[in-house]
């Protein structure tokens, strides 16, 4: 950048003696001015370098007649030398032309082009505004920033450039202006401008809150879960994108029939802390999220609301959830089974916590037959409950008849359905899901005397149903065979008396043993059931036969 008036100046106060210098201020307090203008202040003169007075005749006098209340000053104080060499350092400087030297008849007033704003990649706003078409070519241009009235002057680039036929000029002019000087709805940036020669003035502004503004965020709809459900964490967020400054604001509400309140951290509430992304355009974007924990009595029928504020609105802007509608699962408790009467089996599936009520509940016999659901030799009922937290209980019940359970390849199916959950669930029951496995107590046995008919036992108690198969074994030599009904060896069952709606009976082998041939065999009691995975054996262990008169 060449040689500039305020150059000229600063070098010709710099050539003064310190007392010249102390003269020139003083003079240039007391010296006569044209009617528009004023004089400067003694105060504002007093200890002020060359550069500070320079400053002041430039702002009170602007260029032209600033150079000529110099020269008239240099000329007070008998500076004739400094006032000459002044002169030629203003024939150096570019666009600069006295005006008692300028044809008033060639004096062009500049024409003002919109003010452009762009964004750079260091997060500052570029503002920018071209005059064109203006003679002779120099502008006083100064743009302010602040807000309402700002004072805060901004330093600016000013590039001029002659047209191709000599006869007038134009200036673009740009400065950077921070985020931190935006982050108010009442920022305001000035670009004023002054042409001497023509006595022409001009401004244009803009503020952050304007219409026109670029960069005002958009937001975008909630983003919502098809549902949400009963005491499960869920997240709600918000995209907003475009703004800048990166000064946003979020708030997130909760709005019922009864009042909007503010959310804010809690035990089930977490709103993570905003951050912003900045984006290729050099505009910021994010995504606000809250993230909660409802509960049906508290939240169903809700609306959320999130409320963007930037310095760029007037007012907030709001998106809306809608109503938020919730959903409860249900929660399956172990299946209980239990007797009624004599020969049914009642199973009861209790689904605790759901919503809404609507629930369909199954029992069928085989995978395929679901639709059709058990109807012979059964019995189903439904029982609902309504909690104080607006959740619902069912207890569903089905009686079978217990003989079904002799064949353990039957299969009862319970299945559920409920709008919360992702499909059917099932729960398969056969008699080895049923809790009445037979106790089968140790094999009890009489004296054992040679040729003497004796007996042993065992007693097989709470089993249900009545489908159990008892064999006895014997063991000789190592080798284990089935006990062959004959004259020497019989079995036979003795049921129990009933005390409880389970079974139980006694497994009895008459047997008449021989010295030679038994001594030291066993014999093995096995009960199978259908509720049985393996077989429950009990042994005697190795036979002890007295001879006759022989004493244990």
């Amino acid at each position: 950048m060449g040689l500039t008036v305020r150059d000229a100046l600063v070098y010709a106060l710099e050539n003064l003696e310190k007392m010249g210098f102390k003269k020139f201020r003083k003079q240039l307090h007391e010296i006569e001015v044209k009617g528009d203008y004023r004089r400067i202040p003694r105060g504002k003169l007093e200890d002020k370098d060359w550069g500070d007075v320079a400053d002041l005749i430039r702002e009170y006098y602007k260029d032209v007649y600033g150079v000529e209340v110099a020269l008239a000053v240099l000329d007070k104080i008998n500076e004739k030398k400094v006032a000459e060499e002044l002169q030629e350092d203003l024939k150096k400087v570019d666009r600069f032309v006295r005006l008692n030297e300028l044809e008033e008849s060639r004096c062009l007033v500049p024409k003002a082009t919109p003010m452009r704003l762009r964004l750079n990649d260091t997060g500052e706003m570029i503002g920018s505004i071209t005059l064109e078409t203006f003679y002779p070519g120099y502008l006083h241009i100064e743009w302010k920033c602040g807000r309402e009235k700002p004072e805060e002057v901004l330093s600016s680039q000013d590039v001029y450039r002659e047209s191709p036929d000599q006869r007038s000029f134009s200036v673009c002019s740009e400065v950077r202006i921070s985020q931190d000087s935006l982050r108010y709805p009442e920022s305001t940036v000035y670009v004023t401008w002054e042409h001497e020669y023509t006595n022409t003035k001009g401004q244009h502004k803009f503020s952050i809150a304007d219409e026109d503004f670029l960069w005002r965020p958009v937001a975008e709809d909630i983003q919502t879960p098809p549902c949400l459900y009963h005491d499960t964490p869920g997240v709600l967020q918000c995209d907003i994108s475009g703004y800048y400054p990166d000064a946003l604001t979020v708030k997130w509400f909760r709005k019922t029939k009864q009042n909007l309140e503010i959310y804010e951290e809690s035990d089930d509430v977490s709103i993570p802390k905003i951050r912003s992304n900045k984006n290729p355009d050099h505009t910021y974007s994010c995504t606000a999220r809250i993230m909660i924990t409802p509960t049906l009595s508290n939240h169903q029928g809700a609306e959320y609301v999130c409320q963007v504020e930037h310095p760029s609105l007037e007012k907030a802007m709001k998106r809306s959830t809608g109503g938020i509608r919730m959903l409860a699962k249900p929660h399956p408790e172990p299946i209980r089974k239990s007797l009624v009467e004599e020969k049914l089996v009642q199973f009861s599936l209790h689904l605790k916590s759901f919503y809404p009520k609507d629930i369909k509940v199954k029992w069928h016999r085989g995978e395929k037959e679901f639709i059709k659901g058990v109807k012979l030799w059964t019995r189903h009922t439904e029982t609902f409950t309504e909690r104080e937290d607006l959740l619902f209980d069912v207890t569903s019940e089905c009686s079978v008849g217990g003989l079904n359970f002799s064949n353990p390849e039957y299969k009862l199916y319970v299945t559920w359905e409920h709008e919360s959950m992702d499909g059917p669930e099932t729960r398969t029951l056969s008699a080895r899901d049923l809790p009445w496995i037979p106790d089968v107590d140790e094999i009890f046995v009489l004296r054992l005397e040679h040729d003497l008919r004796t007996m042993m036992m065992c007693s097989i108690t709470e089993y249900f149903p009545d489908a159990l198969t008892v064999s006895w074994l014997k063991k000789e030599n190592g080798i284990v065979s089935v006990v062959q009904e004959s004259n020497e060896m019989a079995t036979n069952i003795e049921p129990h008396k009933k005390k409880s709606k389970t079974l139980g009976c006694t497994a009895v082998l008459h047997f008449t043993p021989d010295a030679e041939k038994d001594q030291g065999s066993e014999f093995i009691c096995r009960v199978e059931h259908p509720c049985l995975e393996h077989p429950i054996e009990r042994s005697t262990g190795p036979l002890r036969i007295l001879r006759r008169g022989e004493e244990e």
